[in-house]
């Protein structure tokens, strides 16, 4: 009876650790996919001469409708 459980338990540990290595594989291999992809679509205005990214404050602009309600001036 105990060479069972014996057997049972490696050979359950066994399928366990089977099955989650095989579903973390998965989940690193999408991960390094995605990071490789976005990686790979740099914008080039995000790039200096050298080539590497940016790291300075950038300028943005937004622009409003007139009929935008959502806008709260903040100099009001």
């Amino acid at each position: 009876m105990t060479i069972a459980v014996y057997v049972f338990v490696v050979l359950g540990s066994f399928i366990l650790g089977t099955l989650t290595s095989w579903v973390a594989k998965d989940h690193i291999d999408a991960f390094i996919d995605n990071a490789a992809y976005a990686k790979a679509v740099t914008h080039p205005e995000m790039l200096n001469p050298d080539g590497t990214v940016d790291q300075s404050e950038l300028l943005t602009l937004s622009f409003l409708s007139e009929d935008d309600e959502d806008y709260e001036d903040p100099m009001n």
